[in-house]
């Protein structure tokens, strides 16, 4: 059994196949040793499913070299493995794709046993600068584990040995690691390190000061307070005012004191099923903007994952004077992937009305954000435009800063954006189940290319000024762009 969802522009198909198939079975045991015949079939499908239909296959990594990790994991599966060790192996061969939207889930019967085991989180977070980790909020009892401290080695293991493995695991656009280390920062720390490294109560650090003075210190996590017995006195929101709760602090438009006739529109999220209340949301900005006589804008999309794209084109429709495009094409190699059997559904995804045949041979997205798109009359922003980007702005964010530098002047602060430059794989994405572990890879149809004419082959969004936030700044939420000298923002370029 095959089930589509559709999500605003893009449709996600979920594989239930094989899933169904496992759903009488016991929940997932930690004893459990696949053999390798298993492990061998189900490393088979995820290749073939690889190459027969990633759209990006070998954007970045060649051939011949992604051909050499596939057969180097094929010679590693050759005794039993726990789910675990196989999850491992397979996500670094996934990652070396270098594309942020293939990646390789647990189980979900391992996911399921997984929420409900001690977890012994780090009693910190992290900060990665320099391919160095540094502490960037304390959450321990210890006091002296400062915002900046920096982490020199976690169980005896290298910091540079810790981090490397980690990013390894995880999935990314193009040869930067900022879209990795931007899940790193924002807690995915934890996780990442107990797929590698033994989970404990306390971990032994090595650490250095600011004056270059080590240590050694196994700090204890602070543990909030209890709540107060008493009852809150306020009153609960309704379903209504929880999602405006949610929408405004999914953007946000703001005028900066000091700064006059500047306003910085906050983006969060191009959130999938708000459609309809970003359009009415953008109608009201810019026209508010217009009265308020706004000559500068910055719209800020740091840790915007992407999202809807039809959001990121309404957004542009203000933004741009001519006829323009945020994705210029977007193909894919096969018509239906022969592993994904269709005919259950008459209105499939992969039908002519979505897919359409070109005359290369590839086929094509045929959804409405591909291609020219027409810009508002009213409202036109006519001043200086600044965009923030940093290594979370990804997917349709990273898109939306690469193609709107690329028809119109603008300067890019921050951070190098998460998403690459050129494009991202996506439009329909599948999660398949393989089939003897179950083990679930996230697999996107179509390669969407940004209206960039020349980008830079494997890199995201480079800004024209970088602007680093600190490990004390991110600790104490200090905004360091914002910190920046006026003249910045008021599009010196």
């Amino acid at each position: 059994m095959m089930k589509k969802v559709w999500i605003g522009a893009c449709c996600l198909w979920i594989n239930f196949g094989a899933v169904a198939q496992n759903a009488g079975k016991l929940p997932y045991d930690p004893a459990t040793r696949y053999s390798v015949p298993q492990l061998q079939a189900d490393f088979a499908f995820l290749r073939r499913a690889l190459e027969e239909a990633h759209p990006g296959l070998y954007w970045y990594t060649p051939k011949d070299s992604l051909d050499l990790y596939f057969e180097r994991t094929a010679a590693a599966l050759s005794h039993q493995m726990g789910e675990e060790e196989y999850w491992g192996l397979l996500q670094t061969v996934v990652a070396r794709v270098h594309c942020g939207h293939t990646r390789l889930q647990h189980s979900p019967a391992y996911r399921a046993w997984s929420r409900q085991q001690p977890h012994y989180i780090f009693p910190f977070t992290v900060a990665i600068r320099q391919n160095r980790l540094f502490v960037a909020a304390n959450q321990s009892t210890d006091p002296t584990l400062r915002p900046g401290t920096e982490l020199l080695a976690i169980e005896g293991h290298p910091a540079r040995e810790v981090l490397a493995g980690m990013r390894v695991r995880l999935s990314g656009d193009g040869y930067g690691f900022g879209f990795q280390d931007q899940q790193l920062e924002a807690g995915f720390f934890d996780n990442t390190y107990w797929s590698l490294y033994e989970a404990k109560p306390t971990y032994e650090l090595l650490v250095q000061d600011s004056t270059g003075q080590q240590r050694r210190l196994s700090p204890q996590l602070q543990r909030p307070a209890s709540a107060a017995a008493t009852p809150s006195a306020k009153m609960p929101l309704s379903p209504a005012q929880q999602r405006d709760r949610q929408l405004a602090r999914r953007r946000s438009l703001s005028y900066p004191a000091g700064l006059p006739a500047t306003a910085i529109l906050r983006i969060s999220s191009f959130d999938y099923d708000e459609l309809e209340d970003y359009k009415n949301y953008h109608a009201s900005v810019f026209a508010e903007m217009a009265q308020r006589k706004v000559r500068r804008l910055v719209i800020d999309l740091r840790g915007n994952t992407g999202g809807n794209n039809a959001i990121a084109i309404d957004l542009l429709k203000y933004l741009l004077k001519r006829d323009f495009a945020l994705t210029k094409s977007a193909l894919t190699p096969v018509f239906a992937p022969s592993f994904m059997p269709l005919g259950q559904d008459s209105d499939s995804a992969f039908d002519t009305t979505n897919v359409k045949r070109l005359p290369n041979g590839l086929f094509g997205f045929a959804a409405a954000t591909v291609g020219k798109q027409t810009p508002y009359r009213q409202d036109y922003f006519r001043g200086k435009v600044a965009v923030v980007v940093d290594g979370g702005t990804f997917s349709a964010a990273s898109n939306f800063a690469a193609s709107l530098r690329a028809q119109r002047h603008i300067t890019v602060l921050g951070q190098e954006s998460g998403g690459a430059e050129a494009g991202a794989n996506g439009g329909i994405i599948s999660a398949i189940a393989l089939p003897q572990t179950q083990l679930v890879l996230q697999l996107p149809h179509f390669r969407l290319l940004s209206a960039c004419a020349r980008p830079q082959l494997g890199r995201g969004v480079r800004p024209d000024i970088e602007i680093i936030p600190t490990p004390r700044q991110l600790a104490s939420r200090t905004d360091a762009v914002l910190l920046q000298p006026p003249r910045i923002l008021r599009g010196r370029r």
